[in-house]
């Protein structure tokens, strides 16, 4: 009995230092990365698996992971006062590590795009600085969520650029939908601290635009209708996380919100007629809300 208990206590630094690392990169939202790629790629070719499409996502994935360590870093004194479970402030991670894991990831993410062209590569240098300039100038900065939209919105560009080297209307509106979406998001999530109503930062309507958007201009067909209107439902429901202040609770609002980015991301794809791209972002967007139990998104 005692080696067994003896075995289990080793293990337990082990697994609290796996933890924090998976808490540190807010792994639970890289789903939504992940489909961000497939529907910026089916924008410029017939969604189809190839290594091209392989090597983005494990590119961007490992881009927002870095971000995501680079803002525990960049927040740890502010963290220490108002976020003392975070993974640096407990010390399950040192800053150390963290700066390693960091730097490297960048490093990685880079070299997978290299073989993909020089657009896709300056695409993720433009990409690295909006990481870098949201993480280091994010707090009490006004246009910190139109610079946290340029993240997500460079991911589409970047996985565009993949497989058409010039960017068009194609891309770009897309594109500025998603950009949309994560600018009232982040004013959302920019309200969690705050004593203000969430009415004065967003209006809530900004974030159905890109629903509308597919509604009136591109899709008509029932199935992807049915795509449309999960999206909208989705984005109502995480709103009574915010409104109703019975259950309010802006964090959860923040999580929700961001796996229904997957769900945007489902309505691009329907867009292009990639049934099979509907599907896995709608996984995505599962998979998202189902890690979010284990690790915090925000």
């Amino acid at each position: 009995m005692s080696v067994v208990a003896n075995h289990s206590d080793e293990n337990k630094p082990k697994q609290s230092k796996l933890r924090g690392y998976l808490a540190l990169a807010r792994v639970s939202n890289t789903p939504t990365v992940a489909t961000n790629v497939l529907a910026g790629a089916a924008l410029a070719v017939t969604l189809s698996p190839s290594w091209q499409i392989f090597a983005l996502i494990i590119s961007m994935v490992l881009f927002y992971t870095a971000g995501m360590f680079l803002n525990d870093i960049c927040d740890y004194e502010i963290d220490k006062q108002e976020r003392t479970e975070r993974p640096l402030v407990t010390g399950i991670i040192s800053m150390r590590e963290a700066w390693v894991a960091t730097i490297a990831l960048f490093v990685v993410a880079h070299a997978l795009l290299l073989p993909l062209g020089w657009q896709v590569s300056l695409a993720g240098v433009f990409l690295t600085g909006f990481i870098i300039l949201y993480d280091t100038w994010h707090k009490k900065n006004i246009i910190s969520p139109l610079i946290m939209g340029m993240n997500r919105l460079l991911v589409y560009v970047t996985a565009y650029l993949a497989f058409n080297p010039m960017l068009d209307t194609r891309i770009l509106v897309p594109a500025g939908l998603l950009l949309l979406y994560i600018l009232s998001l982040t004013f959302v999530a920019k309200s969690e601290t705050s004593s203000e109503s969430f009415t004065k930062f967003w209006p809530l309507g900004l974030l159905l635009v890109p629903a509308i958007y597919y509604a009136v201009g591109t899709l008509s067909t029932p199935i992807w209708l049915i795509v449309i209107a999960l999206f909208v439902g989705w984005v109502l429901y995480s709103a009574t996380f915010i409104y109703d202040n019975q259950k309010r609770s802006v964090g959860r609002a923040i999580w929700y919100l961001i796996a229904g980015v997957a769900l945007l991301d489902a309505m691009v794809l329907a867009s292009v007629g990639s049934l099979v791209g509907v599907g896995i972002a709608i996984g995505g967007f599962l998979l998202t809300l189902y890690f979010q139990r284990y690790i915090k998104g925000t």
